[in-house]
């Protein structure tokens, strides 16, 4: 396999871009982000806050894909023209999103099983959009026979590329990813493939070669919260990490500071900080521990003391 591409997946309230501008700064091997999804709104004029997190003011120095969600093409169309003239060339359409309350509203994952949509709303977006288009998907909402049935209209539109979780909108993020589905659709789509789903180790990500067979990118998500030194890892094809409970405290402290600097008040800087060591307390020796005393923290100061107390002690075991 050449040298992968790896790409940060949007994982909604956590890779913000002060999570993104300080995980650059900490560690290698990242090629790009793709920014969490903003949903399509009916309006001419764009809210500039709808666009904060992908301001070019804001960027991390990475490219970034921003990601937008919907069900209206002339909506789409007009979010995507405010973010070419931010100057992207790309946005990314969320057919994957498997959150039921989203699906239901034939958003997300919930417009795989209805390829005819699909078709009329691509035809009007790649017509309209000033910026190339790609989409990420799963293999449907119940069954791996939906993506089957949207892959040809998938190939009748000019997409930059196709992003696939091999996993039902129903499983969320359960069970395994179905390699064999992602290898049987990777063979019928027509445009550039992208893997997506349980990169969470160098072993999984090299038993994914006879799968991925012609894929160069890869998108990490979940598993690279958790490790957030897998992609130096999986590009050196070492899995030792030296100094990571330094590197990770570094990281940790700037993004606490760039979260600080714009919100106020001791518990959401807390739901913030929460939502951070859900994933890297995993891989600490005494994350459980650690992770149930973070959890239980209504104060910044009580935080930050149990921060210093665990990660002193603390053996990365990733």
């Amino acid at each position: 396999m050449s040298e992968p591409f790896l790409i940060m997946a949007p994982m909604r309230g956590i890779t913000t871009m002060h999570y993104r501008k300080a995980f650059v700064r900490h560690f290698q091997g990242l090629d790009a982000e793709m920014a969490p999804f903003v949903a399509t709104v009916a309006a001419e004029r764009i809210n500039p806050k709808l666009l904060k997190d992908v301001l070019p003011e804001n960027s991390s120095g990475l490219p970034i894909i921003p990601q937008l969600i919907g069900n209206n093409a002339a909506d789409f169309v007009n979010m995507a023209r405010a973010l070419h003239d931010l100057g992207y060339n790309e946005v990314n359409w969320n057919l994957g999103c498997p959150h039921k309350p989203i699906r239901n509203k034939q958003r997300g994952s919930g417009l795989i099983p209805r390829p005819e949509r699909v078709d009329k709303l691509l035809t009007e977006i790649c017509a309209g959009s000033p910026c190339k288009i790609s989409v990420k998907v799963r293999l449907g909402v119940s069954d791996k026979s939906e993506v089957m049935r949207l892959i040809p209209v998938l190939n009748r539109h000019p997409l930059s590329e196709v992003i696939v979780h091999p996993r039902t909108a129903e499983q969320m993020y359960d069970g395994t990813v179905d390699l064999a589905a992602f290898a049987e659709a990777s063979r019928l789509i027509e445009h550039p493939i992208c893997y997506n789903g349980d990169i969470n180790d160098l072993s999984f990500f090299q038993a994914l070669e006879p799968y991925c067979i012609g894929t160069h990118r890869f998108m990490l998500g979940r598993g690279l919260l958790a490790n957030p030194f897998l992609c130096e890892v999986i590009k050196s094809g070492n899995p030792k990490t030296e100094n990571a409970i330094k590197r990770l405290r570094g990281f940790h402290d700037e993004v606490f500071e760039n979260y600080r600097s714009v919100i106020d008040g001791d518990l959401p800087m807390l739901g913030k900080m929460k939502e951070f060591w859900a994933y890297p307390s995993q891989n600490l020796s005494n994350g459980r521990t650690f992770f149930k005393k973070v959890k239980k923290c209504h104060r910044l100061a009580t935080y930050q003391e149990i921060v210093s107390e665990f990660l002193a002690d603390a053996e990365w075991a990733a």
